[in-house]
């Protein structure tokens, strides 16, 4: 019983796991906090964009 628990204590495969969860879950927030703050300029700056298209092919 004391092997086992100390395998487990020295098994660091979860500890990995969470810290991968970790990093996905900060880069998806970062992703998110971008999109929110940069949306809007993204979007016009496209519209824009597709206006002048528009308005050369026209």
């Amino acid at each position: 019983m004391k092997n086992l628990l100390l395998k487990l204590w020295k098994d660091e495969e979860g500890a990995e796991v969470v810290e991968w969860a970790l990093v996905v879950g900060l880069v998806v927030i970062g992703a998110i906090a971008g999109y929110s703050l940069l949306g809007t300029t993204v979007e016009s700056a496209v519209n824009q964009v597709a206006t002048s298209l528009s308005n050369a092919i026209s």
